[in-house]
């Protein structure tokens, strides 16, 4: 009979632990970039070199310790296509409104000639990748491990949001698609598919809407004094 009291409460504590985990690591690499955008960005010689091998750091150890592969969290290419069609009818909408405010406002600016577009588009693909391996990859699937699905993605919504204060086109809009990322993630997690999402998101909005609006997509202190000028 006392062995049962213990069969219980031994997975109770497992499972705390295991919560503890997760929330610790979310907590570690969200304190990484925001101490990084708004504390020692700029402050020493090699600081990207640094943050970048702390971002895939945490991100390798969390997967390592639960013995994901890559496959699992999503380096794979079987299920793109299902991904991309989703993807589009998920993302496109917000794209066409963003894409129809800049055009209203007559400040479309797509690089020309079209040879132009290939180095920014792949840049906007790499620097989108990183960025979504690390929403989906680290603090949606270990928030996953706390959270039902749906809170989950709000919740990786609202911390993707938070990293891109105090600029307030950036705040809205990347709630909506830390959201939507989070979703088709759950659906087909493909990070492949993600980066091209957000890289041709990236690319098109950048070059459609002015920089009034979007702050040169600029985050951070850098920005502070132009948001207070506002109010």
């Amino acid at each position: 009979m006392r062995g049962v009291p213990e069969q219980v409460s031994s997975p109770s504590r497992i499972e705390t632990v295991r919560r503890a985990l997760a929330i610790t690591e979310v907590g570690a690499f969200a304190l990484l970039l925001f101490s990084y955008i708004w504390v020692w960005k700029g402050l020493f010689a090699w600081d990207r070199v640094l943050v970048v091998a702390f971002y895939v750091g945490i991100g390798v150890e969390t997967h390592w310790r639960r013995g994901e592969t890559a496959r699992i969290i999503g380096f794979r290419l079987d299920n793109l296509a299902p991904f991309l069609r989703l993807a589009a009818l998920c993302i496109a909408p917000v794209v066409a409104v963003c894409m129809g405010l800049g055009y209203a406002v007559g400040d479309w600016a797509l690089p020309s000639p079209a040879a132009m577009w290939l180095p920014s588009l792949l840049w906007s693909v790499v620097w989108g990748t990183a960025q979504q391996y690390g929403l989906a990859c680290v603090f949606y699937r270990r928030l996953r491990e706390v959270l039902p699905s749906r809170e989950a993605m709000l919740a990786c919504g609202v911390i993707f949001s938070a990293l891109h204060l105090p600029n307030p086109f950036l705040v809205g809009l990347t709630l909506v698609l830390g959201v939507l990322s989070c979703y088709l993630y759950e659906r087909n997690p493909n990070v492949a598919g993600l980066g091209l999402a957000h890289g041709l998101t990236s690319f098109l909005l950048a070059n459609s809407l002015p920089g009034w609006l979007t702050f040169d997509w600029m985050v951070g202190p850098q920005i502070l004094s132009r948001v207070q000028g506002l109010f």
